[in-house]
């Protein structure tokens, strides 16, 4: 077979045989270039990229065919029959060209590959219709043309059936297609014999005949693949304009808000799904090429957006827009609905109307704003409302009253009932609030159960008969959770007339209101002359308060209690003093109060409870130490633990010590201070009960409370016999104090006579100047000294 095709070779011209190679070797890569863009686009086919596969395949071949066979025996002087040579060239294209085209979107191999064997008969085919045209005498040897045929179905049939996509494919592709077409030609022009007799027909020139057939056939390469880049590249612009259209109505249709663009002639071109159902409209009603007076007409008919109100404001963008400049509205209709409409005019001269719905949003803002201004759990303005309030009032203006409100008790509600249920009161006293304070009040909650009720044009009268109208209202009990709570309040009040600022008017108010808790809650009580001189004074002392205890101006003094019937000294009370720089001596009623309201009881009761334990560890065993404890301070958990460390620290039997509580303290916080007293006594310390008889004074406190001692007021000492009722009162309580074992003080002796009916209730045990002064813990020693040396001496401190 090799030996047949080299024959085939040896008998072509050099020139003529590399013309057709390039011939063939062109059509090869245009055919598999056509191949591939046919196999990747896929379904659906297109007819042209097969038509021109049909004509380059068949064409090709042709030329091939023809410009080798006029090199063949170029000495030899040939002609060919017009004719049949394009009888020759229609065979290439249906015989070669259609098999190929059909085969090049086939997926499946097999059937490629079946198409490829015809598609080689089909060469085959061409090639002896070709040699039918020449005007001459010929002999075809039937052993080299079969093989011919078979070697052109034998590589076609493998170049079809490999992959026409990648790479490596297509080379294959290409080299089975030039191989059949050259092997069959060269193979059987081994087979021709030709003679030449006499003239030749006159017939196509064969140089005219190769040089025109090459050239066609190279140019109609070119223009195959000239046309395919050129189809592909319009449909990969029509595929990206197809692509933005889409993303553009995508877009378009799923926008928040609603957008209609308009022409110039003021025709629709775009409307979105959005405004359909903004305007609730259905879409077969306006659509593009509807006027955008119909948009108009369609939605004033449905009466929900104000009638002739919409058009006016969509004309008004349309009508008063200037450039591309954009204009925008924000509008609320009839319905209740609130829409930002936006207009811009586009460079081609539509212009794009945008409606957003603002309903909610504006609706959350006013709820944001409400809510940063009122208190979440009472709807009353808050502090922040009440400061904006307060600064934009003028001092010349319209007169103002306010007033300052606090609750009684109101912590004890959350601290017994929880926090949910003062809440519930808390929502209940405002309601009271708003109804006592009537139409002309402003009421504010400033946090917690703190009030203030702002009263305009009202005077001193009136603004007073509201406030006791607010503490009747409040006096009332309350139903919260199954739970009847009586509460009261008290008010502080002040006017702003006279140019007096709104700031100064609430410091005075706040002022009052200090002032009517003093002075016994639940009453209203109005700023006074020198009460903010007593502020500032206040303010003073509790900065001196705090550098008192840092350079240690505190001191204790030590009063004795002794036993009567032998003056013998028992134990003393610790009495905190002052020793202030530049007031002197400040006596613990003018401080101890403001200590504990700001919470310095605190820390001041602990070093107390040091102070007295260091200076009890150096008197002998015997003698004991009372210190008066503060019930804020008694209500810590934490005193417990201050009151252990001070005795480990100075090495005391907690018997030698005694903390004192007043009778109202126990009486009124006892359920709060019970674990705390469990505890101490636990521990060994005992607790006494003072100034019996000033509080709620009541047998049975004795029997309720576990005590160790009372100590009987000034008021039970001083009764006269001739009064029997009180001189009853006094016998039967310390009476009781002994049946109980509680052991019973007298205080604030200060004759003999009082020690004398002391004996006669029966207690042997008393304190007062009598029986000694307050001293300094070196005099209390001294005296202990002389004392143990059975030194007869008055117990009195000079």
């Amino acid at each position: 077979m090799v030996t047949t095709i080299l024959q085939g070779l040896q008998q072509t011209s050099p020139q003529y045989l590399v013309t057709a190679i390039i011939v063939c070797a062109g059509m090869a890569l245009t055919l598999v270039t056509l191949m591939r863009q046919v196999a990747v686009a896929g379904t659906p086919v297109r007819m042209a990229p097969l038509g021109w596969i049909a004509l380059v395949a068949g064409l090709g071949v042709w030329t091939t065919h023809f410009v080798a066979m006029i090199g063949h025996i170029p000495s030899a002087t040939l002609s060919y029959d017009p004719g049949i040579t394009a009888l020759s060239a229609l065979v290439g294209v249906f015989g070669v060209g259609l098999p190929l085209a059909l085969a090049s979107p086939l997926r499946r191999r097999w059937p490629r590959a079946a198409l490829g064997a015809l598609a080689g008969v089909g060469v085959g085919a061409m090639h002896f219709t070709g040699m039918m045209a020449m005007q001459n005498n010929m002999h075809h040897d039937l052993a080299s043309s079969v093989l011919a045929v078979l070697l052109g179905a034998g590589f076609f049939a493998p170049a079809m059936g490999c992959s026409g996509t990648s790479g490596r494919g297509l080379w294959l592709r290409g080299l089975g297609l030039v191989g059949g077409v050259c092997a069959l030609h060269f193979t059987a022009m081994s087979g021709l014999s030709i003679r030449v007799i006499g003239a030749v027909e006159p017939g196509i020139d064969r140089q005219l005949l190769s040089s025109f057939t090459t050239l066609a056939t190279l140019a109609l390469c070119y223009a195959a693949v000239t046309a395919m880049l050129h189809r592909r590249h319009l449909t990969t612009a029509r595929r990206e304009v197809e692509r933005k259209e889409a993303s553009f109505v995508a877009a378009l249709q799923n926008m928040s808000n609603a957008l209609v663009m308009i022409d110039e002639a003021r025709r629709i071109t775009a409307i979105n799904q959005r405004c359909h159902a903004l305007f609730d409209i259905p879409e077969a009603e306006v659509g593009p090429g509807d006027g955008i007076e119909r948009l108009i007409e369609v939605v004033e008919s449905g009466r929900a957006w104000g009638g002739a109100r919409f058009a006016s404001v969509v004309r008004t963008h349309l009508e008063r827009r200037r450039g591309t400049e954009r204009r925008r509205s924000e509008e609320e209709f009839a319905n209740g609905r609130i829409l930002c409409i936006s207009s811009r005019r586009m460079p081609a001269g539509e212009v794009v109307l945008t409606f957003d719905d603002f309903t909610e949003h504006r609706a959350a803002q006013a709820k944001i704003a409400h809510m940063a201004f009122h208190d979440a759990l009472t709807g009353l303005p808050n502090r922040r409302s009440f400061r904006d309030h307060m600064a934009a009032l003028d001092p010349e203006g319209n007169p103002q009253a306010l007033l300052m409100l606090d609750l009684d008790h109101f912590k004890v509600v959350n601290d017994t009932l929880g926090h949910p249920v003062g809440d519930g009161l808390l929502m209940q006293v405002a309601r009271r609030l708003l109804d006592a304070s009537g139409n002309g009040a402003t009421v504010f909650r400033l946090g917690g159960d703190e009030m203030v009720v702002v009263l305009d044009g009202a005077g001193e009268v009136e603004a007073t008969e509201i406030g006791r109208a607010i503490i009747e209202s409040l006096s009332r009990p309350f139903e919260v959770d199954g739970h009847k709570i009586s509460i009261g309040c008290s008010i502080g009040a002040s006017l702003t007339e006279g140019g007096l600022g709104a700031s100064e008017a609430l410091q005075r108010a706040d002022l009052g209101l200090y002032r009517a808790k003093n002075l016994g809650r639940n009453r209203i009580q109005f700023y006074e002359e020198g009460m903010m001189e007593k502020a500032l004074e206040r303010r003073q002392m509790e900065s001196d308060l705090v550098q008192a205890h840092k350079c240690r101006e505190f001191e204790l003094d030590y009063q004795p209690i002794c036993r009567l019937s032998d003056r013998e000294i028992l134990g003393f009370e610790a009495l905190i003093r002052w020793r202030h720089p530049l007031r002197g001596l400040v006596p613990p009623a003018e401080f101890i109060p403001l200590c504990e309201e700001n919470g310095m009881i605190v820390q001041i009761g602990e070093w107390v409870i040091d102070e007295a334990c260091r200076q009890l560890a150096q008197w002998p065993g015997t003698v004991h130490v009372a210190i008066n404890v503060s019930p804020v301070q008694m209500r810590l958990p934490s005193i417990v633990d201050v009151v252990r460390q001070a005795l480990e620290r100075h090495g005391l039997d907690p018997s030698r010590l005694t903390l004192e509580l007043t009778e109202t303290a126990l009486v009124r916080d006892g359920a709060h201070l019970a674990r705390n007293l469990v505890a101490l006594r636990a521990m060994g310390v005992k607790i006494a009960m003072d100034d019996f008889g000033t509080g709620y004074s009541s047998f049975t406190h004795l029997r309720d409370f576990e005590l160790d001692q009372i100590k009987i007021d000034r008021s039970f000492v001083n009764v006269s016999e001739s009064d029997h009722k009180a001189w009853a009162v006094a016998q039967a309580v310390t009476s009781m104090a002994r049946e109980l074992s509680v052991g019973a003080v007298g205080e604030g002796v200060e004759t003999s006579e009082q020690i004398d009916r002391l004996m006669q209730l029966g207690c042997d045990v008393a304190q007062g100047f009598l029986l000694g002064r307050p001293m300094s813990g070196a005099q209390a020693g001294a005296l202990l000294a002389r004392a143990a040396e059975n030194v007869p001496e008055h117990v009195a401190a000079e």
